[in-house]
């Protein structure tokens, strides 16, 4: 089942009829805030796993969109995930990627919004993490409203 959630979402985020233009740049606005005010994530054991997963052709490491939502992981179930990604490459062959994921309305008591950065660059056939950044918004009452590495209460 979650198999072709996944397709569903893959397939919803890639195909321009369904494109929601207004929630894409709006979801945009977020990585620079993401960038400056969120918590730098190692990525050494993320290209490890990559490697890995190629070594066993698993299909989530040949896209910087699945190795992004599996670095977002499924730590905090969300009711609303959004992803977002962009070529840094300046040309048509995409070598050089960000993918921005937010999770919105998690099913935690203390963070009500979490936020990740991932960027991605094609190294011969692998794509590698090169760096991750990830920002949340506490519930209200629980610590800041901002996007913020702030610890929630």
């Amino acid at each position: 089942m979650r198999f072709w959630c996944f397709i569903v979402l893959i397939i919803s985020a890639c195909s321009p009829e369904t494109k929601n233009e207004t929630a894409e740049n709006t979801l945009w606005l977020y990585e620079a805030e993401v960038l400056k005010s969120g918590k730098s994530i190692p990525i050494d054991e993320y290209n490890k796993s990559i490697e890995k997963a190629l070594s066993m052709r698993l299909p989530w490491a040949y896209s910087p969109l699945t190795i992004a939502l599996r670095i977002a992981g499924q730590q905090m179930v969300s009711s609303e995930l959004n992803v977002v990604s962009k070529s840094l490459s300046g040309n048509e062959l995409v070598t050089h990627a960000v993918v921005l994921v937010e999770k919105k309305n998690l099913q935690d008591k203390r963070l009500q919004d979490q936020y990740f950065r991932v960027e991605l660059k094609l190294g011969g056939s692998i794509w590698q993490v090169t760096q991750i950044n990830t920002a949340w918004k506490c519930r209200e009452g629980r610590g800041q409203q901002a996007l913020s590495a702030e610890e929630c209460k």
